[in-house]
C-alpha cells in the first residue's frame, strides 16, 4: 500500500508534507523520500539523493547523469516492522572526452559499498548482540536478514571496540575459566572456550578457543608484557592445563584456586562415590524410589542450610541405601572441604584445610582419597583466596 509519494510538479516537500514527515524519519542527511509503501511483511521507502550537481573526481568538469540503478538495502527496523531502502542510485558521466574517469556510480557515506544493511544498521545490531546480549538470530529477524549479515556487522564493528587499549585498562586480578561452548555432536566432541575477566570491574575481557595449556600460553604470548606485568592474581579453576598455561609469561602473579570449582572437586566425589554405592547394592542406576537417589540433591547441599526435616531425610536415605557409611565419609569430606571458606582467618583456614587432606587421604574408599590429593596438590592455590580474595566464579555471574 502506497503511504506518501512526492509531489510531481517540483514543489519543494516541508514537514507539513507526509513525504517531509517520512524524511524527518529516515534521518539521513543527503537522502530525500520519494515513496513510502507499506507491504504485508515490511515497510519499503524508495529514497534518492538530493546532488543536483556533481563534479567529476578526476578532472573536476561538473558531471552529467546518465541512467540510474535500484539497490535494495535494509535498515534499522521501523515501529516494529523490517524496512528496506530502494535507492534509485545515479550513474554518473564525464563530460571531458579526454578524461579517462567515464562513468561512476554515486556512493553514501551511510551504506557501504556491496552491502546489504546501512551502517547505522549494522552498528545498532552489533550493540544489541553485544551490549545487550541479544541473539544473532533473533536480530536478523528483526531486520528481515539473515544470521551472517548480522554476525558479519558484530566482527565488523565490534572488533575495533575489542581491540581498543582503552577498554580494559590496567588490571589487577585476573580471572580464568572455561566453558561449554558448542555440545557434543557426532560430528565433533564438545568444544569449550575460556574466559578472561577482570575480576575487580567485573568486565570480561576476552574469549580464547579452547581450554588446553597452549591455548591460554598463546592468548598471554600476544598481550601487552607491560600489561602482563601489571597482573598481581591469577585465579582459575582446578585444571592443570591452566596452571601450565599461565607460565612463563604471569609467573610473577599469585595463583588462587577459585572456591566455587575447590568446593565442586568435594561434590563430584560425593556424587561418584554415591553412584557407585548405588550400582553396587541395587545394580542399577539411581531410580525415583531409591533411597539415596531421593537425596541426592540434599547431599549435596551446604550442612548449614539444612533443616531438622532435611537432615532427618538424609539420614534415613544414608541408613537405607549406604550399608557401609561410603557415601557418609563422603559428604564429610565434601563439608570438611566446605567449612575451609567458613572462615576468614588464613592460618585457621590452613588448618582446616590440612585436617580435611589427611583425612582423605588416610580413608579407604578411592574416590576420597582421589579428592585428598587433589587438594595436596592445590593447597597453595586454595589457600592464596583467603590472601587475595581472587575468585574466577566472577565469569559464571558475568
Amino acid at each position: 500500500m502506497r503511504l506518501f509519494e512526492g509531489c510531481d510538479d517540483g514543489r519543494p516537500l516541508t514537514m507539513n508534507d507526509g513525504i517531509g514527515l517520512a524524511e524527518a524519519l529516515l534521518g539521513l542527511d543527503g537522502f530525500r523520500v520519494l515513496a513510502v509503501d507499506e507491504g504485508p511483511d515490511e515497510l519499503v521507502l524508495t529514497i534518492e539523493t538530493t546532488a543536483t550537481v556533481v563534479g567529476c573526481g578526476r578532472c573536476g568538469v561538473r558531471a552529467e547523469a546518465q541512467d540510474r540503478m535500484v539497490i535494495d538495502i535494509r535498515d534499522l527496523a521501523c515501529f516494529g516492522r523490517p524496512a528496506r531502502l530502494r535507492w534509485i542510485k545515479r550513474r554518473w558521466r564525464c563530460r571531458e572526452a579526454d578524461c579517462d574517469a567515464r562513468t561512476w556510480t554515486e556512493h553514501s557515506d551511510a551504506v557501504d559499498a556491496q552491502v546489504v544493511i546501512t551502517r547505522r544498521a549494522g552498528a545498532e545490531a552489533c550493540r544489541l548482540v553485544g551490549e545487550e546480549a541479544r541473539p544473532v538470530a533473533r536480530v536478523a529477524a528483526e531486520l528481515g536478514v539473515c544470521w551472517w549479515t548480522v554476525m558479519n556487522a558484530v566482527i565488523e564493528y565490534g572488533t575495533p571496540l575489542v581491540d581498543d587499549p582503552g577498554r580494559i585498562g590496567a588490571v589487577r586480578q585476573l580471572g580464568v575459566d572455561e566453558t561449554s561452548f558448542l555440545s557434543a555432536k557426532p560430528t565433533h566432541p564438545t568444544i569449550y572456550a575460556t574466559g578472561l575477566v577482570d575480576l575487580e570491574a567485573r568486565v570480561l575481557i576476552d574469549m580464547v578457543e579452547g581450554n588446553a595449556a597452549a591455548d591460554l600460553r598463546r592468548w598471554t604470548q600476544r598481550a601487552d608484557p607491560r600489561w602482563l606485568a601489571g597482573i598481581e592474581v591469577v585465579a582459575t579453576d582446578l585444571a592443570e592445563s591452566f596452571r601450565a598455561g599461565l607460565s612463563p609469561h604471569l609467573d610473577q602473579a599469585i595463583r588462587v584456586a577459585d572456591p566455587f570449582h575447590v568446593v565442586r572437586v568435594g561434590n563430584r566425589c560425593l556424587d561418584k562415590v554415591r553412584r557407585r554405592v548405588q550400582n553396587e547394592t541395587l545394580g542399577h542406576r539411581g531410580r525415583t524410589h531409591d533411597p539415596l537417589y531421593r537425596i541426592r540433591k540434599l547431599l549435596l547441599a551446604g550442612g548449614e542450610r539444612l533443616d531438622e526435616r532435611g537432615e532427618n531425610r538424609m539420614l534415613l536415605g544414608l541408613r537405607a541405601g549406604d550399608p557401609h557409611d561410603e557415601v557418609l565419609g563422603a559428604w564429610l569430606a565434601k563439608e570438611s572441604v566446605r567449612d575451609v571458606y567458613l572462615t576468614d582467618d588464613p592460618k585457621a583456614a590452613a588448618t582446616l584445610l590440612d585436617k580435611t587432606i589427611a583425612g582423605c587421604i588416610g580413608d579407604e574408599v578411592s574416590e576420597i582419597v582421589s579428592l585428598g590429593n587433589t587438594l595436596k596438590s592445590w593447597r597453595s592455590e586454595i589457600l592464596a583466596h583467603h590472601d587475595t580474595g581472587g575468585s574466577a566464579h566472577t565469569l559464571v555471574d558475568l
